[in-house]
């Protein structure tokens, strides 16, 4: 063990679950330096391919809007998740062991979002419908909810590193440490604490049946939006909000992965069927040389007239000179 801890100095990437546990080599109650290095050093690591790969999978296999229902939040503010995990570094957070990435158990989103519907007085056979029915003398063994909560997985490049330092004071040091039995007054002192804190996005899966799933997703939102996840909500951390330019990332994914899966005549069908009207004026003017090489550019070509004929019409009042026009003489060449 001596042997490797030079060599644990000087590497580059480790494993932040790892760092936060089994890291730090000396503990001073009285001297924080040691400490807030090795946080400043965890708070340091970034993503790499690895994880980027396994996010694209996992975005992947629940692209299917039958089946699962996902949105991507950002945090307002950032975010304190599984603080109690770190031992003697007095601070943590919830990190994949497999990929050393932080992330939101799906447990403790269930939990937040149930607890917010309860707080608005939901229906209560909604709520049993969503969450579940614990115990109870009906129901010995309860009976689970019709909506799955998975973890929340970070989003990659949604910040520059998905960890970051934040200094929390202590005012009351002797009030806090034992349970309040040393009177907490003005001329204690403040004492900065170093702590590990998430910032970026997140993207959250729920999976069930689609209207069931879209009512929690919504419910959702609103309570990371207007309460928070985590610890120290009261003190404005944990707060989210919808990210509007990844959720539109995430649906053109989403959707090219469903395109994938179609047979080759049913995916002509459905690029067809998403093409913009500039999309079309593009492919069939001025990138026309490129559209004819397709094999099979004749089937293609009816079948874009056949889906947008309506639209197609209309560029025939166009000036002769205009893309749309030519693009109108190149799809009805043959009419």
């Amino acid at each position: 063990r001596q042997n490797l801890i030079n060599l644990y100095k000087n590497a580059n990437t480790a494993h932040p679950g790892l760092l936060i546990q089994r890291g730090l080599e000396k503990y001073d109650e009285n001297d924080q330096k040691d400490k807030t290095k090795h946080i400043q050093r965890i708070c340091e690591i970034t993503t790499g391919k690895f994880y980027q790969n396994a996010y694209n999978r996992w975005v992947k296999e629940t692209s299917d809007q039958k089946r699962f229902c996902s949105i991507i939040l950002k945090l307002e503010t950032r975010l304190f998740i599984g603080m109690t995990a770190g031992g003697s570094l007095e601070t943590g957070c919830s990190i994949s062991h497999t990929y050393g990435v932080p992330y939101i158990p799906g447990s403790s989103i269930k939990g937040v979002v149930r607890a917010y519907a309860q707080r608005c007085q939901f229906d209560q056979n909604i709520c049993d419908e969503l969450f579940g029915v614990d115990s109870n003398a009906t129901n010995p063994l309860g009976l689970s909810g019709v909506i799955t909560f998975h973890d929340a997985w970070w989003v990659p490049k949604s910040a520059e590193n998905p960890l970051i330092q934040e200094i929390v004071t202590t005012h009351h040091m002797d009030y806090y440490g034992d349970e309040g039995k040393t009177p907490a007054t003005d001329l204690d002192s403040p004492i900065p604490n170093a702590q590990i804190a998430v910032q970026g996005s997140f993207l959250f899966v729920l999976s069930g049946q689609p209207a069931w799933a879209n009512v929690a997703i919504n419910i959702l939102c609103d309570a990371l939006s207007n309460h928070g996840i985590g610890a120290k909500t009261h003190s404005g951390y944990g707060y989210l909000d919808i990210d509007e330019e990844a959720i539109k990332k995430l649906r053109r994914d989403q959707a090219d992965y469903q395109l994938q899966q179609l047979p080759e005549n049913e995916k002509m069908l459905a690029k067809i069927k998403s093409m913009t009207e500039q999309k079309i004026i593009d492919e069939f003017s001025k990138d026309i040389k490129k559209t004819r090489q397709k094999s099979n550019f004749e089937e293609y070509r009816k079948l874009v007239l056949e889906i947008h004929r309506e639209k197609i019409d209309k560029w025939a009042n166009e000036s002769k000179e205009s893309n749309k026009w030519k693009a109108y003489c190149n799809i009805l060449h043959s009419e």
